[in-house]
Formats: structure tokens, sequence, C-alpha cells
């Protein structure tokens, strides 16, 4: 774990570079430990899979905290670095698919997404395993579907080398949902390489999968001169390198 350097007027927000392999709640989890060096009013502003390395921002008090929600939606654009089993065609675009996640410390929002879209019964059908007519099946607890139930997610992508069975590609999602990057990545035919959950042709010997959080900005952030932009960068590591001109 490193500490980011903070950009001018950012004194309330502490934004870490992340190490992949290392969950952010639970025992022995990021949080708690940033905590005990920070303070305990230290608090998530979004979240990283345990996987995936980059910039992780926290606010260090309520108020920095509900300014920061505030703003996500609009002001904050968040890119990635991936390595994906295969090349997306084409080589730049957006994919826009909704997303039902099951939550497994929330499953009451899985439960209300399907009974909107499907009504008390035939969700009470879906929810307990059994198949209903056309309808495709929901995730299982912890994962992520591309699903006609599921809340809209867009994320933009871009392919910054083609590698031949392999390509780096820049993820910018326009949505957080659960796991947003890697069904998406999946949904185009090539799935983040060696995903444990979402890489079908993932096999012995693949290497660890490649996700990175390189780049936060926050436009306009509050209390700051219109126009101000607050960024912070995490170097990716080597295999996710960015070539040169």
């Amino acid at each position: 774990m490193t500490i980011l350097p903070s950009p001018p007027g950012a004194d309330a927000y502490l934004a870490i570079d992340k190490r992949p392999g290392i969950a952010v709640h639970g025992p022995g989890g990021l949080l708690g430990a940033l905590r005990g060096r920070f303070g305990a009013e230290l608090a998530l502003v979004h979240r990283l899979d345990k996987e995936t390395s980059g910039v992780l921002l926290l606010a260090r008090n309520a108020d920095a905290l509900r300014a920061a929600h505030a703003a996500w939606p609009t002001s904050v654009v968040k890119a990635y670095l991936a390595v994906t089993r295969g090349v997306p065609d084409p080589p730049e675009g957006r994919v826009d698919a909704p997303l039902l996640e099951h939550r497994t410390s929330r499953p009451d929002l899985l439960k209300r997404a399907v009974k909107a879209a499907y009504g008390p019964s035939r969700a009470g059908h879906l929810l307990s395993g059994r198949r209903v007519l056309a309808i495709q099946p929901l995730p299982p607890p912890g994962r992520t579907a591309v699903h006609p139930a599921g809340r809209p997610a867009a994320t933009r992508y871009r392919v910054l080398e083609d590698r031949g069975a392999t390509a780096l590609v820049e993820l910018v999602p326009e949505s957080g949902r659960m796991h947003q990057l890697r069904i998406h990545l999946l949904h185009l035919g090539t799935p983040l390489l060696g995903d444990t959950a979402y890489d079908p042709g993932r096999a012995d010997g693949d290497p660890p999968p490649l996700l990175h959080a390189a780049r936060l900005v926050w436009t306009d952030p509050p209390g700051m001169p219109r126009g101000t932009t607050w960024a912070w960068e995490a170097p990716p590591p080597p295999a996710l390198s960015v070539p040169g001109p």
C-alpha cells in the first residue's frame, strides 16, 4: 500500500495505491488498518474488488464523504487498465448492458429487482432456483450478470495494445455496479484474462487477473474555484504498462 499525493485543497481525502489480493472490508481488511493509522472517521468513497489494484479514495470525515457521494455521478471519472483474453472488436466503443447484482450482504436488492421486473409469483420461482419460461437464471450469490431485471450500466472501452491472443484495454465506467467492468468485458466476448469468476477459458498456468484503477479525476470539487481538477494516479504494474508512441 502506498499513500498517493493529494492535490492542493484535497486534504479532507486520502488516496492510496492498493495492491491486488487485499480485501478492503472484513477481518484483516485494508479499511481497518487505515482507520488504525488515520482515525476511526475514515470511510470509503468507493470500492475496489480484492484482486483489483490502484487508486482507492477515502474521506477523512462525514462531510467529505457526503460531498464525494454527491459529486460522484457527474463530476468524477475513473479509468482502469485491464488485460483481456482476446481483443475487443471494434477496438473502441461503449457497452450498455443492464447488470443484476447478487450481493451477499444485500440479498434484498436482488429480490426487489426481480419482483419489480417479473411480479411476485414468477419472482418467487426464480429466487428459489426454478426456471420460468424464457427468463434467464439469476446470478448466484456474490456474482453479477447481464440481465433484463438489472440496473442500467455502461462502460466505455478502448484497446491500447493488441497483443494477439490478449489485449491491453482502457475502461471507463459510467456507473458503479458490482463487478461491472469484469461482466462488461465478458459481454464483449473478451473477459478479464484469468478471472476466476468470469473467464470461461481460464486454465492452470494463466497469470493472475490484471485489473488496475489507474486514474481518478474529480472536476469542480466543492469549495474550490470553478475549473479546478483533482486527480490521483497510480502507476500500473509492468504487465499493464501502456506502450509508448
